[in-house]
């Protein structure tokens, strides 16, 4: 099963958004090395973690398969 990280990498770098990952931790306060961890899956966020980095790409409209995941992660991660 794909982990959070491999969707943060794809929304963080996509075309027309891109935000390095140094810029994602001063917008979240989490630092680059814990961004990094989260997109190779070495570190597995909190929900609380999500909403943060969601809130700071400012992604609202997801489609609908990366919807159902992160519903997914979110429900299941406590």
């Amino acid at each position: 099963m794909e982990h959070f990280g491999n969707y943060l990498y794809r929304l963080r770098t996509k075309k027309g958004l891109y935000i390095s990952q140094q810029r994602l931790s001063e917008l979240t306060g989490y630092t680059q090395t814990y961004i990094s961890l989260v997109e190779t899956g070495k570190a597995k966020p909190s929900r609380g973690c999500i909403r943060l980095i969601l809130d700071a790409l400012e992604i609202s409209n997801l489609d609908s398969s990366t919807s159902y995941f992160l519903k997914k992660v979110i429900k299941y991660k406590k």
